[in-house]
């Protein structure tokens, strides 16, 4: 006989998909049967098979919500509507997955305080250097990470997944993160993006920030010396300035 979890169904909550669909992103959860088509067509899934839409909408249908919230896949999701091309109730997957992840939010941050891990202004620093103004312009659609050939060393390597965690103020995660380091100047992410979004241009805005503010690679902060910047570019165009960050 199988090991199979059983349901509580004193732990559904069954007005969860009503309050997705009260998102306008999320309306078109209320038309779907799941039939299937958006995983047979999903390109996530080829990355991890536990990668389910399908699971996901059943899930939040039934009223399953805290294992919702729990899914990855909401993050994964990316927009390449291969998924709504093929649905035959025209339900927007990522707009659902969108939703959902607004609702966690919500749920998360309504009355908590302040976190004293996020950098609500690291975006704007990012941002102020001229390598670094794209970063307003993304939607994080994960159009860079799905076309990013850094994916093909490690699956863990995701623009996508640094640009939400600069949005989100994870500055010591970003900081931290070796796909920094590893991008390069293919500009195969440009190409994909519709947003026009130079993904290695943020990597150096991010690696300058990092080396201005004295961060190591492992997140790390070492108190340095404050050098005025006419000096510090004078010393850097001499090759004088410490590079704490790839150390």
């Amino acid at each position: 006989m199988m090991n199979e979890e059983i349901i509580d169904t004193g732990e559904l909550d069954p007005e969860f998909k009503f309050l997705i669909a009260s998102d306008e992103d999320g309306a078109g959860i209320l038309k779907c049967y799941a039939c299937g088509s958006c995983t047979v067509r999903c390109p996530e899934q080829k990355v991890n098979p536990e990668y389910n839409p399908r699971l996901i909408i059943r899930k939040a249908l039934l009223g399953l919500k805290e294992e919702v919230f729990r899914s990855e896949f909401v993050w994964i999701c990316s927009s390449h509507f291969l998924c709504l091309s093929k649905c035959p109730q025209n339900v927007n997957i990522k707009g659902v997955m969108n939703a959902v992840r607004n609702c966690r939010i919500e749920a998360e941050t309504l009355g908590a305080p302040e976190s004293e891990n996020l950098d609500t202004s690291f975006k704007y620093r990012i941002a102020e250097q001229e390598v670094g103004k794209d970063i307003f312009h993304c939607f994080a659609c994960g159009s860079c990470t799905a076309g990013c050939p850094e994916r093909n060393l490690d699956d863990e390597y995701s623009p996508r997944a640094v640009i939400r965690k600069i949005l989100l103020g994870l500055k010591s995660d970003v900081f931290a993160n070796p796909f920094v380091d590893i991008c390069s100047s293919h500009v195969r992410c440009l190409d994909e993006c519709p947003q026009g979004v130079e993904i290695p241009r943020l990597m150096t805005a991010i690696r300058r920030l990092a080396e201005k503010e004295g961060w190591t690679r492992d997140g790390r902060h070492i108190v340095k010396e404050v050098i005025p910047e006419k000096v510090e570019r004078e010393k850097r165009r001499k090759g004088e300035v410490t590079r704490v960050f790839i150390k």
